[in-house]
């Protein structure tokens, strides 16, 4: 040993989680902490006292030091070590004697998953909401939840379709923390709002110099800090079919490459995308690739449109009247009887989200204690003709309801309207809807 390290800084240095290590001028460990142990997986008599040249065949990072007489900080190194291979981030810094020689160098490293779990965590990589979060008593969104916590059993792909507003990614971030990967990343990525250049590093990271632009030290993308966890794909049908091939590619082996890099890395990812368009249809037109399609829909998920879920508008209107009055500060308890019947009869293009911002912007605007009619028209709720009120209540019946209605009945269509609760004229304009 070229210079002396005082034991009760050894025994600091032991109760550290990240691996450290020192070697002399001469590149020989003199010294490495319990974490660096348990980090590579090795016993002492396979490393100290050895040369760190021969230990392994990559490069080390205290070589590197040695060489350079400089630190190096916070890069990203892989390390072989029988015959496995460790990704690490490591900084090493040189150690100089009174003179100025350089006597040795040390590093300081953890396992990249310690550190993207760090990263996950500042970035707000995480699910926030549970199944309890989601409001509804009707049976189709108790169904579709019942389904959701079965599918968060396993580790299969899921797609989940829903107009705009419906709830994709409260059920999306429920799946995962429902999951065995509950306390590993959640990572988001809307394939809509980026620009087709940058979703491929936006997915699969770059190494430094990888284009003009790129960040000193690379980029870990989408896949990398998802390892472990769940990558949600939101607005799945704008992806780009060149952006297809390669997600499919990944799908299919689980192992990315950086753009710039011919390093194969391997992750562990649960994909469950989201979209509010026609797959299969896209699929049809050549716009969607058909392989991608059913490697993704291994689990399919459809989320009710709010107009279906009659039952469930004013429960999520007084919901969100106690959340987000008490948000403004106001003591709003009421919602009118004449603003009630105007919520129920809205068609809800925009689903739970309009919902939710008509009765934000009504609870502003409000001075009262009770929400009225004209405060929701103010806030922008339509009102609604006869025709198209009956048009709405014209969607709440399903084919399927109808047609096992019919069958019940053996074709009897006063029967059927009776057990429907619906006019002859109303159950004619759904079997001419349905073609029935």
């Amino acid at each position: 040993m070229n210079f002396p390290i005082d034991k009760a800084i050894l025994n600091a240095l032991d109760s550290v989680n990240d691996g450290i290590s020192i070697c002399d001028k001469n590149g020989v460990i003199i010294y490495l902490n319990e974490a660096a142990y348990k980090i590579v997986g090795a016993e002492k008599n396979d490393i100290l006292n050895h040369a760190v040249a021969r230990i392994s065949p990559d490069k080390s990072m205290l070589i590197n030091v040695l060489e350079k007489k400089k630190s190096i900080i916070d890069v990203e190194y892989f390390w072989s070590f029988k015959g496995k291979k460790f990704h690490l981030i490591n900084s090493g810094y040189p150690i100089f004697d009174d003179y100025g020689e350089i006597v040795g160098a040390i590093d300081i490293f953890r396992s990249i998953e310690r550190s993207r779990k760090l990263a996950n965590s500042i970035a707000g990589h995480q699910a926030f909401f549970n199944f309890e979060d989601i409001i509804g008593e009707c049976d189709s969104i108790k169904s579709v939840i019942n389904l959701s916590k079965i599918f968060s059993n396993n580790d299969e792909n899921i797609l989940i379709h829903g107009e705009t507003g419906t709830g994709k990614e409260l059920f999306a971030q429920s799946i995962h923390n429902y999951s065995n990967r509950r306390n590993n990343p959640f990572v988001a990525l809307n394939c809509a709002t980026l620009p087709s250049e940058l979703i491929d590093s936006e997915l699969f990271g770059y190494e430094e110099g990888a284009f003009t632009g790129a960040k000193k030290g690379g980029k870990s993308g989408k896949f990398e800090l998802a390892n472990g966890g769940t990558l949600f794909l939101d607005e799945l049908g704008e992806m780009q079919i060149h952006i297809q091939a390669k997600l499919l590619r990944v799908l299919e082996t689980m192992c990315i490459n950086r753009i710039g890099s011919s390093k194969p890395i391997q992750v562990d990812v649960r994909i469950i995308a989201a979209t509010n368009r026609n797959l299969e249809e896209m699929v049809r037109n050549g716009q969607f690739r058909q392989d991608l399609y059913y490697r993704l829909k291994v689990l399919n998920l459809e989320i009710p449109p709010l107009r279906s879920r009659e039952e469930d508008i004013l429960l999520l209107s007084n919901y969100f009247l106690d959340k987000l009055s008490k948000k403004a500060n106001k003591l709003i308890k009421h919602i009118s009887e004449e603003g009630k019947s105007m919520l129920l009869n809205h068609t809800w293009d925009g689903n739970v989200r309009e919902l939710e911002n008509i009765m934000s912007r009504a609870i502003y605007m409000c001075d009262s204690d009770t929400i009225t009619k004209d405060l929701l028209i103010q806030s922008g709720l339509e009102t609604k003709t006869y025709d198209q009120i009956q048009q709405k209540k014209l969607t709440k019946l399903s084919k399927d309801i109808l047609s096992k209605t019919l069958v019940k009945t053996k074709g009897n269509k006063r029967e059927a309207a009776n057990l429907l609760n619906i006019s002859r004229p109303t159950l004619y304009k759904y079997l001419k809807k349905y073609n029935l």
